[in-house]
């Protein structure tokens, strides 16, 4: 089947949140194709639940939500980011509210307002009761189609490199045909790598693509040890089956184990929703002595009415929302790692820019507050376009080669690779369990981080890209001896403040990381006026 070449200014690689409103944006003057691995708008930002963070109501302040975050993030954030990403929020609502976004409202009429872990108060925007991420979708899903190319189900093989620049990607259309896609910028908006392990609020898409690429071409990566696990993943039929909103804790529910005791009380002055990190290391703890636990529900009036979504999923699993137990575990939600980027979206690579989960701005440090995901995939969005607007655009090139990749005819399959993950680099991880899993993935190095090709399947490269996030996961989480936010070490409990300036690399295509000095976490501890 012959090859099939585009050509544009802008490419977006991934139809969340980031991805759609950015194309939205740049479309208004460039031209712009966006290329998804599933249907449009998929993905982990079309699952978001519990809502968008803002900082606009009456007791509320920009600078107040800057310190929740730094708080969450362990002293670790990029201060600057967090500045710049937090004042976008009048500009974000609005565009949403623009949008045709219905934002769930009071009897007043007045937006109703939840609170989540580390919040100091209630500015979480929520719709649909607990389906945020879908009506927010849906709106940007109708936007985007006005002036965007959009490519469904095209899988992203690996970035097209012209002497040391990103000149566009190399891919498969839905119908197998080979495609490359010329273009001045582009921008990998492909999220996280949820799906390393069994238990994940993720979607399937959530594979390591846009990191491994990343990787590959010789961008950096940063930060890569901080995986956040959420604390209350709905765990039924042996298995993980969906997320169970921080905003559940938010209006009263609380964290039980098997004799009804909670199990948050002297843990943190916070208890039910102190810092996702905290909540997810009792949770897991709690279990492994040998305690079921659960998410009590007895105190919340009106369940079914706040919380329509998960409702029908907790019916769907045949769980009795009247008994007001809803059994949990903790479940990987989000990388706070990723490709190194400011908060325009630039990355060390001439034309490659990435944003939201995909990227490492520092906006998050070493454990992300709720409900921030959206707001700076929003941002990242908005902030990119006013740089990407303001640049030249570099002449697209035309040189369509594909390259030969090295081929592992004994390829794991993706339950073997979770259930290693799970063991060996989980929520809580210890030296000897990593160097197990660090060995394991040594036999396939040459595989991991060789170029992709055409004689790969789809099943084929996403275990190639998760083992190359696997690779730098475990081996970022054994070089940090400290805990830290999202990262913790049973042999290393606390936190050091010497690591607190140093950052893990990953760069020049080494295969292993490098730890340097990060000038910006080392400025995270500046003070912000509330």
């Amino acid at each position: 089947m012959k090859q099939k070449i585009f050509t544009t200014d802008i490419l977006i690689v991934g139809s969340g949140i980031a991805g759609l409103l950015a194309a939205i944006e740049l479309s208004k003057e460039k031209e712009v194709m966006l290329v998804t691995k599933g249907a449009l708008g998929t993905g982990n930002s079309n699952r978001a639940q519990g809502g968008i963070a803002a900082a606009l109501g009456n007791k509320d302040s920009l600078a107040l939500h800057a310190l929740d975050t730094l708080a969450a993030g362990h002293g670790y954030n990029n201060t600057n980011t967090v500045k710049n990403v937090i004042n976008q929020s009048p500009r974000i609502m609005e565009a949403l509210f623009s949008s045709g976004v219905l934002f769930d409202v009071d009897e007043q009429g007045k937006y109703h307002l939840t609170k989540e872990g580390a919040h100091s108060c209630r500015r979480i925007f929520h719709a649909g009761g607990d389906a945020t991420g879908y009506h927010i979708m849906k709106q940007l899903k109708y936007q985007v189609k006005e002036n965007v190319q959009v490519l469904e189900h095209f899988m992203v093989y690996d970035l097209l490199m012209e002497e040391e620049e990103c000149a566009g990607i190399r891919g498969k259309d839905a119908d197998g045909r080979c495609c490359t896609i010329l273009s001045s910028a582009v921008v990998l908006a492909a999220g996280g790598c949820g799906q390393l392990y069994s238990i994940t609020s993720n979607a399937e898409e959530s594979t390591g693509d846009g990191l491994a690429m990343a990787y590959r071409a010789g961008a950096r990566l940063v930060d890569m040890e901080f995986m956040q696990f959420h604390p209350t993943m709905l765990y039924a039929d042996g298995k993980g089956a969906g997320l169970l909103s921080e905003a559940i804790r938010g209006e009263g529910g609380i964290l039980v184990d098997e004799q009804l005791q909670p199990i948050m009380e002297g843990k943190h002055e916070l208890k039910d929703l102190a810092p996702r990190s905290v909540v997810a290391k009792t949770v897991y703890e709690t279990w492994k002595s040998g305690r079921d636990v659960f998410l009590s529900i007895k105190h919340i009036p009106d369940f079914t009415r706040k919380f329509p979504s998960i409702a029908a999923q907790l019916h769907a699993h045949h769980i009795d929302i009247e008994k007001g137990l809803l059994p949990v575990r903790p479940g990987a939600h989000f990388m706070m790692g990723g490709i190194e980027a400011n908060e325009y979206g630039q990355t060390d690579t001439k034309g490659l820019f990435a944003i939201g989960e995909t990227a490492c701005t520092g906006m998050h440090g070493a454990n992300r507050l709720a409900s921030n995901s959206l707001l700076e995939g929003a941002a990242s969005a908005l902030l990119l376009t006013e740089r990407l607007l303001t640049q030249p655009m570099k002449a697209r090139r035309r040189r369509t080669m594909w390259p030969v990749s090295s081929f592992a005819e004994d390829i794991p399959s993706l339950s073997e690779l979770q259930e290693r993950m799970d063991a060996w680099a989980g929520i809580v991880k210890e030296e000897n369990r990593l160097l197990r899993m660090k060995e394991w993935l040594s036999s396939y190095i040459a595989f991991i981080f060789s170029p992709a090709s055409t004689e790969l399947s789809k099943q084929q490269l996403t275990i190639k890209n998760l083992l190359a996030a696997a690779w730098m996961v475990t081996n970022a989480a054994l070089v940090r001896t400290e805990s830290r936010g999202a990262h913790l070490r049973t042999d290393y409990q606390e936190e050091k403040p010497e690591w607190s300036g140093f950052s893990i690399y990953w760069e020049e295509r080494d295969h292993d990381p490098v730890v340097k000095k990060n000038k910006e976490r080392e400025a995270s501890h500046e003070y912000i006026t509330p």
